[in-house]
């Protein structure tokens, strides 16, 4: 059928060819026989008459425009292809014309002279040669009036494509300036360009910029045939995207996906348009900036590190192997699998196995939220109740039961995978097993030894790179098993296809989910935490704030756009209290201190401000106490932090450590410098203990009173006032001397800090409060502990600044 396509402008070319040449045989007749086309009646020469001729003239021109849309379509995303044909068609059709009428009445003249005559009809001028002795007739033929036409078109088209040309960049640019909510994406190739298609649909062509440095991409043609604004620049300076960001009404930039193949390319990416963010940004309305980050690794620990540093942006990284993984894992979903089997060792075999986790966790979530909804519906009214089972999802815990792990290396995936799995997510997929085997020798085994119904609930994943090999496999399995979906990696594309046969379902690593753009990670929690929070908290009949209880789907733009602000106010809030977020992976064991109350007060105090400033400027009205209704756009949740109700600014508070417990659970913490606040000193250890090797479990209570237990091999420690703990043997050895017998000296130094406000300390021991004046003290590894003022003061000698050490464990 394409084949057909390309070469259909051959059907009308032969009618308009035909009847050019008439037009040329009557010109070239006339010339010798003016009145020919006057007096004969004779229709072969009637239709050649110059006052009568329109309807042939109206012919050749529909026959050869007819000619180039045919010629033109099948090839309009081949640069510069269709346009070079008209012009070069309308030169050759407008000159033989031209020639055609012109080179009887040359008289005397030499043949340059003809040459000389077509030649001026391209720049509008004619010379006078009919109405002479060689040319008696006073009236042009219809060749000449049409080729007049066509010469002087083709001179127009040649000028207007050169222009193009020349100033298409910076149009572009000119145009780029004029999108509102505009989406920049920097970067083409196999992966972006069906994420631009996606951006593009919808209606939505205008509000996407392509920024790319090549000129002359081999997919530079294609972006522009989805309609978006194309600027051919270098995307990582600042004087480039400072006019995309700030274009003639003001700060315009709602998502930047930075998506070339280099990270480093995409970090000078982001580095540049923050710069510009940082003078025109707006914290009401911060973009999202999105870079591309391969190595989901990577990835994860980037978007931990430049969370929360400013409130004028999002900033998150995208792996083509999570919203490959997201994908997948809806699909298997859907496909109703109860046990999936993941073939091969990498990295997207680790983000499948992650997602999976991912979505079981979230499924849970939901149920449990559900669960607690209509517990407070049951004992509010039936007919609350009712609505709060009515919005219950429809969703099936623990839906994928197993998972497993087919390959020679599957012990070690295994081993990331608990490593890298936050603990409430791992919690929520515990049945996983790793299978040491060659995943192409014993897939076909492991599926015989099923029975068909166990075989027809699993779905196979093969991770492997794409290879032949690979697919024979697959193939082979999916005909042999054919109740079992089989999903197989192909190359870089648009993400999961159609099936192949049977169930065998090719996919590619791509950058869409659904087919369409891949949720980043602070709209999916902050989804999350929406779908919890309506299910947990259902509203009542004909009862306010029914709004904010809709489905993520149906909120309007401006709840939906808030709860992910809400997100990053907290974040960013709590950056401000000297914590940075890293991925919970990276916390060392033993070292985390939870934000105080004091912190998370202040916390909920900057998020209310936020809340409140946000909806007084889109419009909302003040009410009396008690009265708050979103759908009419009133609140009596004023400004002033301290002036709303004691149960309100509760609520604040537990529903701010609700969402520091999501980010935990979903895997991010924050966590205190390295070296401690800007208040810690480095003091030396000083003093003797009592200690002994434990063979055995030991529970003990330290004289805050908090249960912590130590375990076989640490060190039971006792000091001279009877202070027992418990001690690891590696921080035990390199912060005590042996004396002798079961008596050591306390030795190193040490980073400590006084507390002023009641902390808790995640010991390796358990969790400890240190109470207002005792401090934090940080030994070997990070590893930190409370101790009380008391205790500090005789065990702990501060070291001057000017002889600091700078040893850091």
């Amino acid at each position: 059928m394409v084949g057909w396509r390309r070469v259909a402008w051959a059907v009308p070319v032969l009618p308009a060819a035909l009847v050019t040449g008439y037009l040329a045989w009557g010109a070239w007749a006339s010339a010798r026989h003016p009145r020919l086309f006057f007096l004969d009646h004779e229709w072969l020469h009637a239709w050649l008459s110059p006052h009568d001729g329109d309807a042939v003239l109206l012919v050749v021109i529909a026959a050869w425009l007819a000619a180039w849309l045919l010629y033109s379509l099948p090839r309009r995303r081949e640069p510069g292809s269709a346009g070079l044909i008209l012009v070069v068609a309308m030169v050759v059709i407008g000159g033989f014309l031209g020639t055609a009428s012109l080179a009887p009445c040359r008289g005397g003249q030499s043949r340059t002279a003809v040459l000389a005559w077509v030649l001026s009809l391209y720049v509008g001028s004619l010379e006078p040669r009919y109405g002479t002795t060689t040319c008696p007739s006073l009236q042009y033929p219809l060749a000449l009036q049409l080729a007049r036409t066509i010469c002087l078109g083709a001179a127009l088209v040649g000028a207007l494509a050169v222009a193009a040309v020349l100033w298409r960049q910076p149009l572009g640019r000119l145009l780029a300036r004029t999108v509102k909510d505009a989406t920049i994406l920097a970067g083409l190739d196999a992966m972006t360009v069906p994420l631009l298609h996606s951006l593009t649909s919808g209606g939505h062509k205008n509000r996407v910029v392509v920024v790319e440095p090549d000129g002359h991409h081999p997919l530079l043609e294609e972006a522009r045939s989805t309609g978006a604004r194309i600027v051919v620049a270098d995307p990582t300076s600042e004087r480039v995207l400072r006019p995309l960001l700030n274009g003639f009404r003001g700060p315009q930039l709602r998502y930047l996906y930075a998506l070339r193949t280099a990270a480093t390319d995409n970090e000078k990416i982001l580095s540049a348009a923050k710069a510009v963010l940082g003078d025109i940004g707006d914290p009401d309305n911060p973009p999202h900036l999105i870079a591309r980050i391969d190595d989901p690794r990577h990835a994860d620990l980037w978007r931990g590190e430049h969370v929360g540093v400013s409130p004028l942006w999002f900033e998150d990284a995208v792996s083509p192997q999570e919203p490959t993984a997201r994908a997948l894992v809806h699909q298997v979903y859907r496909t109703g699998a109860r046990q999936v089997v993941i073939c091969g060792d990498s990295t997207l075999a680790l983000a499948i196995l992650l997602e999976v986790a991912h979505h079981a966790w979230e499924d849970w979530e939901l149920l449990q939220a559900a669960d607690l909804g209509e517990a407070r519906a049951a004992a509010a009214d039936p007919a609350a109740l009712a609505l709060a089972q009515a919005a219950r999802p429809g969703i099936t815990l623990n839906q994928v039961e197993r998972v497993v792990l087919l390959d020679r290396r599957a012990a070690d995936l295994l081993r990331e995978y608990v490593h890298t799995s936050p603990r409430p997510i791992a919690a929520a997929l515990q049945d996983v097993t790793a299978r040491g085997e060659t995943w192409r020798d014993h897939l076909l085994g492991c599926l015989d030894e099923m029975t068909p119904a166990q075989a027809g609930r699993t779905a196979v994943v093969i991770a492997d790179a794409p290879s032949e090999a690979s697919m024979h496999e697959a193939g082979r399995a999916a005909q042999l098993h054919p109740g079992t979906p089989v999903f197989v990696l192909s190359r870089d594309g648009a993400g999961v296809t159609g099936a192949a046969f049977d169930q065998l379902r090719p996919f590619q690593r791509a950058l869409l989910v659904d087919g369409g753009p891949p949720e980043d990670t602070w709209t999916r929690i902050a989804r999350h935490w929406h779908e919890c929070y309506r299910l947990s908290h259902p509203a009542g009949p004909g009862g306010a704030k029914k709004l904010t209880r809709q489905p993520w789907a149906e909120l309007p733009e401006f709840i939906r756009e808030d709860n992910v602000l809400q997100l990053r106010s907290v974040m960013t809030a709590v950056v401000a209290r000297g914590r940075r977020w890293v991925p919970s992976r990276a916390v060392l064991p033993g070292s985390f201190v939870e934000l105080t109350d004091t912190d998370v007060e202040e916390v909920a105090r900057r998020e209310h401000f936020r809340w409140y400033k946000r909806r007084r400027e889109a419009g909302w009205r003040a009410a009396a106490a008690g009265h708050h209704d979103d759908d009419a756009k009133i609140s009596s949740n004023g400004p002033g932090w301290a002036g709303l109700p004691g149960h309100v600014r509760a609520a604040e508070r537990e529903y701010v450590r609700f969402q520091l417990d999501q980010l935990e659970a979903v895997g991010f913490m924050p966590v205190l410098p390295d070296c401690g606040p800007a208040d810690a000193g480095d003091y030396l250890r000083i003093g003797e203990v009592r200690a002994e090797r434990l063979t055995a479990g030991h529970a003990w209570r330290n004289p805050a009173g908090d249960e912590l237990a130590g375990t076989d091999g640490d060190w039971h420690v006792v000091d001279e006032l009877g202070h027992e703990r418990t001690v690891r043997d590696l921080e035990f050895r390199e912060t005590h001397e042996p004396l002798d017998g079961d008596r050591w000296r306390r030795t190193g130094t040490v980073r400590a800090w006084q507390v002023s406000d009641t902390v808790v300390v995640r010991t390796l021991e358990g969790r400890a409060e240190a109470h207002r004046g005792d401090w934090i003290v940080q030994g070997p590894g990070s590893v930190r502990w409370p101790v009380r003022d008391e205790q500090f003061r005789r065990g702990y000698r501060r070291i001057p600044s000017d002889g600091a050490l700078t040893a850091r464990w």
